[in-house]
């Protein structure tokens, strides 16, 4: 090929080359981007419905009219401002105002009631021996266990018995104990149980003698501290006022009144006493129909304590006792054996426990600081000084009452709404010592 030619073939490659390097590139696409979202409006959200629940009618709350809170000992406010004071309107007690309110003691100023020598002011019957009533009542505290109650004994012998509710925890009662006064009747008793602050309230009113089996440390030592401490007999400090049967602490402590009475006279405390006691005459007063009285419901402490009934029996004129449907009975033991050691016990006779009157006293309960066992229970004080609000069941029927006791060492004294004072019929009474607006089940 000739040189020119061969230049012009080079000179041609090259114009090409450049013109391809020249031309506008083709752009690479962008990548594709997702659409910017508009944000949605905030939701206004509804508030959900309101469920309206109906308000609960209150129960009509009963008027009561406690008794005046002692005058004589006010306790401190260290005592009022207790934590174990968990209910409005209460007091917690403590040794101190205790002491010195049961120590306070002066000379009952009621009218007194002319009666026979040989009637006993207790229950308006006469004694088989007048001599009978011229020596201190007894004043025995007896348990009411569940394992108890096959074994009481002394119960219809007794003049009076005192029941009420036992060891608390906020106010809510554990079980009831006891208290039988002896004076026209000598009997065997059984099973001898602790003490309580209620004895303190109730001795003044006999000036009679206390025993007991055991306690806890501060209802002893208040009960140490008192006027009368000397005829405050605890079988398991004293122990030869007392004899010991087959069984475990609750139901094994026996004695009785002869016996009681013979070491009163050998330490020089016996002595004769005045008591007014009560207003008897065989004919009922107006009332209305009660053939049962039930005490079924709380704040009684039915369930431990036994679903008590007393039921009219006109056939003796009493009403007669029912725990839990069955025959509340007590046996009469002519009691022998070492004092201190163990009893004799020879079979006994048994008979329904029976009362010519049934009186339901509307006392206050107020707790005190004074722990009574390994469940931290705690001692009741019972106000039962004062007035207030009372039911007498005799002869069939109810009769509405006002009871006053103006000091520790009166006796109650029954009124009706004119003041007039109400007869109980003549015979052995119980005393069931009911918080105060408690309404026993009547039908």
């Amino acid at each position: 090929m000739p040189r020119r030619a061969l230049a012009f073939l080079i000179l041609s490659v090259l114009c090409f080359l450049f013109a391809a390097c020249s031309a506008e590139p083709t752009p690479t696409p962008a990548p594709t981007r997702r659409p910017t979202r508009t944000p949605l409006p905030p939701v206004t959200l509804k508030p959900p419905a309101t469920k309206t629940i109906p308000t609960a009618t209150a129960l009509p709350t009963e008027t009561l009219t406690p008794s005046p809170e002692p005058a004589t000992a006010e306790p401190t406010k260290a005592a009022q401002n207790s934590s174990n004071n968990n209910n409005s309107g209460l007091t917690v007690w403590t040794m101190a105002p205790l002491v010195n309110y049961f120590s306070k003691l002066a000379p009952s100023t009621q009218e007194g009631i002319t009666r026979p020598a040989n009637v006993n002011p207790l229950t308006g019957l006469p004694v088989s021996d007048p001599a009978l009533l011229q020596r201190r009542p007894v004043l025995a505290r007896i348990g009411n266990d569940p394992s108890a109650r096959d074994i009481h004994a002394g119960f219809n012998q007794a003049d009076l018995v005192f029941e009420e509710m036992i060891d608390q925890k906020n106010m809510v009662f554990a079980v009831t104990r006891f208290t039988l006064v002896f004076y026209g009747q000598n009997a065997t008793f059984r099973p001898l149980r602790s003490a309580r602050a209620v004895n303190a309230s109730l001795m003044p009113m006999f000036d009679g003698v206390l025993i007991s089996s055991g306690g806890s440390k501060g209802t002893r030592f208040m009960l140490s501290q008192l006027p009368w401490k000397d005829r405050n007999l605890d079988g398991d400090l004293q122990g030869t006022t007392i004899c010991i049967a087959p069984g475990d602490y609750r139901v094994r402590v026996a004695s009785s009144v002869q016996h009681v009475q013979d070491y009163v006279t050998a330490k020089g405390q016996e002595s004769a006493v005045s008591l007014r006691g009560f207003q008897f005459s065989d004919s009922a007063p107006n009332g209305s129909p009660a053939p049962s009285v039930a005490f079924d419901h709380s704040p009684w402490p039915f369930r431990a304590a036994g679903l008590t009934e007393w039921r009219y029996d006109a056939a003796s004129g009493k009403y007669l006792r029912f725990v839990n449907g069955a025959p509340h009975n007590t046996k009469n033991y002519a009691l022998d054996g070492k004092w201190g050691g163990s009893c004799n016990l020879p079979e006994p006779q048994s008979e329904q426990i029976a009362a010519s009157n049934v009186i339901v006293l509307n006392v206050k309960y107020e707790p005190t600081d004074f722990v009574e066992d390994t469940l931290n229970s705690y001692s009741a004080f019972v106000e039962m000084t004062g007035s207030g609000t009372a039911q007498i069941f005799r002869d069939g029927v109810k009769i509405d009452a006002r009871w006053e006791r103006p000091t520790l060492t009166d006796f109650f004294k029954f009124t009706d709404a004119a003041g007039s004072e109400i007869a109980l019929k003549p015979g052995n009474s119980w005393f069931e010592l009911a918080p105060l607006g408690y309404q026993p089940t009547v039908k």
